[in-house]
């Protein structure tokens, strides 16, 4: 017969072992969110540069300028529209991630409370 104190610690290692999947799924996430962050910062600087120029401009210029902060622009916003794509997908699976860690650290503690009041039977 297996005991309670068995069965807590094989269920808490399943939960490790569930948990180690659901944080690897997350650091996945967790990359692509940055990069895609880090994308979208980098186009706010670019467009924000394109409007500082404080020197006059010829009518050229100006009308490469404008192009090239409307492209600026449209990068910017199709960069925004792909991170709040990915981001509900992140926050499933920081949740999952958090709850399968959880999982595993409560089954370790009923695990050793299990063998702390075997312990103390004993004696």
């Amino acid at each position: 017969m297996v005991d309670k104190a068995k069965q807590l610690a094989q269920l808490e290692r399943i939960a490790r072992l569930k948990a180690e999947r659901q944080l690897k799924t997350f650091a996945a996430y967790n990359a692509h969110v940055t990069a895609a962050r880090q994308r979208v910062e980098a186009l706010q600087v670019s467009l924000a540069q394109s409007y500082d120029s404080l020197a006059p401009l010829t009518l050229a210029e100006a009308r490469v300028a404008n192009a090239q902060a409307g492209r600026a622009a449209r990068e910017l916003r199709h960069a925004d529209s792909q991170l709040q794509r990915i981001l509900p997908g992140f926050e499933i699976a920081r949740r999952q991630a958090a709850r399968e860690f959880g999982r595993a650290e409560v089954l370790l503690g009923l695990g050793q409370d299990e063998e702390q009041r075997r312990r103390q039977e004993r004696f």
